[in-house]
């Protein structure tokens, strides 16, 4: 019995048996996103998401490298990771609180 790892992993389609066409689901995504009213987004926005949200809950970078498949820490951090206005909102937060504590101490 074969072991399943990583890369073997994709989408089939199941008429063909042969890996689907990110098109064919992209179209399916659209269809969803119409019922929804939701503006158009590909399949592969996805992966960016994922990344983003996985580093925003504590996930190290090198795991999150290796799930994605990269060779290199750059393309993950750097191609697939974005900031968020969330991610800055909560650090300015943070930020702040920490002054506001830090000149009570000082008082």
């Amino acid at each position: 019995m074969r072991k399943l790892v990583m890369r073997d992993l994709v989408f089939i389609n199941f008429r063909t048996g042969e890996p689907a066409k990110n098109s064919s689901y992209d179209t399916h995504l659209y269809k969803l996103c119409d019922e929804a009213g939701i503006k158009h987004f590909c399949m592969h926005a996805l992966r960016h998401t994922y990344a983003t949200r996985a580093i925003e809950s504590g996930m190290q970078p090198k795991v999150l490298q290796k799930l994605l498949g990269h060779a290199s820490i750059k393309t993950t951090m750097d191609r697939y990771v974005h900031v968020t206005d969330e991610s800055l909102d909560k650090v300015v937060r943070q930020f702040e609180s920490c002054q506001i504590a830090n000149s009570a101490k000082s008082a």
